[in-house]
């Protein structure tokens, strides 16, 4: 079981790629996003930090508007081809850390979203996923953490 907490949760500097992606491609489309971002910045002379994470922007249906890449330190500019350079909001956030395979991340996240509820707190749009585990070795032991922003 996870435990959920109330963090301030820093704002950001981030590279990402944004599509809208239907549900069935979105490991396709990380590996591509993620291998992307990570060339580009690295050729705009900056560096990454932090873990490889999944901004999602509405909630997932047959497709979701989704952004993906990593927090970028130094100057990316101009900005590379297909890759957003911009600010992830900071703020009171519900925090959650999944451990197991990315098919069952979507039991924690119900969970969360209840607790929420129990809490009286109300989730902003802003949400992501950061894979802090690479997805290699026993996918049972794999840590996703899950950021929910709230209102105060």
């Amino acid at each position: 079981m996870s435990e959920f907490t109330l963090e301030d949760v820093p704002a950001a500097t981030v590279a990402t790629m944004r599509r809208t992606v239907p549900m069935t491609q979105l490991t396709e489309f990380f590996g591509t996003a993620f291998t992307h971002v990570a060339d580009a910045v690295k050729e705009a002379g900056g560096r990454i930090g932090g873990a490889p994470f999944a901004w999602y922007h509405g909630m997932p249906g047959e497709a979701v508007d989704i952004a993906a890449g990593f927090e970028v330190y130094g100057d990316v500019h101009p900005t590379p081809a297909g890759v957003q350079i911009g600010d992830r909001p900071g703020g009171r956030g519900a925090v959650a850390v999944h451990v197991g395979t990315y098919d069952t991340v979507q039991v924690t996240w119900s969970r969360l979203l209840g607790w929420l509820t129990e809490q009286g707190l109300s989730p902003r749009a802003e949400v992501w996923e950061e894979y802090l585990d690479p997805p290699e070795g026993d996918p049972a032991t794999w840590r996703t953490r899950i950021v929910v922003l709230v209102d105060d």
